[in-house]
């Protein structure tokens, strides 16, 4: 009805924003946050073939080699294998401090407290061992635990693209299981052992004498590394638990 006197019309009724389907929230969350997944995808990638290298390349060398890197000039030295792991000590580093920032940027979405505790200790251990040349062996079967992480992040997307079930899902799940207990628990473990046992003890000790990095320093680093294996079987039971449970509540824990 036309109102003569006035020219007013009735306003339409006012429509409610469309509700955001679940692709709109994936393809968000793909934007937001795929970026820093596909990077850590890549390093972890590059990072556990070269981790392998280096166990592979320091596996006979004598315990002082496996927790100092030698000086110039010594012949038949395992210098070079030592100065590969600088490299990859350097990257590794690199992407700590650059998740690192990404992670703060947007807390807690890409992770709480005790993944940014986590990065600032391992940062300050990277640090550390590459300014004084120490335990390069040791960084080897650390770093090769970035294996598991190369299917968590193909998980991530399989989730987000709307593939968190069926098959391909599945194998990459009982992947991610064989590779994080692989490297993670069953290296890791080995590599502690070796570590605080018997001669390489002898040589750990010597290293401030040695290296001339300070004792506390040191400890600092050695702790670090109990208390990363010490998380790995945390974390490994928790994942038992969650396979163990059930799919619905694997699929939650897990995302």
């Amino acid at each position: 009805h036309h109102n003569g006197s006035n020219g007013n019309h009735a306003a339409p009724p006012q429509s409610r924003p469309p509700t955001p389907s679940p692709l709109d929230d994936a393809k968000r969350t793909l934007i937001q946050r795929g970026p820093s997944y596909v990077v850590s995808l890549l390093h972890s990638v590059y990072v556990t073939r070269r981790g392998i290298s280096h166990l592979c390349q320091l596996w006979n060398a004598s315990n002082l080699d496996k927790v100092l890197i030698a000086k110039e000039g010594i012949a038949d030295s395992y210098r070079w294998a030592q100065l590969y792991v600088g490299e990859t000590n350097t990257l590794f580093l690199s992407y700590l401090v650059y998740d690192l920032f990404h992670i703060l940027l947007q807390y807690p979405k890409l992770g709480g407290i005790d993944t940014v505790v986590h990065h600032v200790l391992f940062a300050a251990c990277s640090v550390i061992n590459g300014t004084f040349g120490i335990l390069p062996f040791a960084f080897g079967w650390l770093i090769v635990g970035e294996a598991s992480t190369v299917f968590l992040n193909a998980r991530w997307f399989l989730l987000k693209s709307g593939r968190n079930s069926g098959d391909l899902c599945d194998k990459n799940n009982r992947l991610f299981v064989a590779a994080f207990f692989l490297t993670r628990i069953v290296i890791y473990t080995a590599g502690v052992v070796h570590l605080f046992s018997g001669r390489s003890m002898d040589e750990l000790r010597s290293l401030p004498e040695r290296s001339g990095v300070p004792s506390s320093l040191l400890g600092m680093t050695c702790v670090c590394l109990l208390l990363g294996w010490a998380l790995n079987v945390l974390w490994g039971y928790k994942i038992l638990a969650m396979f163990r449970g059930g799919g619905g509540k694997k699929e939650k824990k897990l995302q």
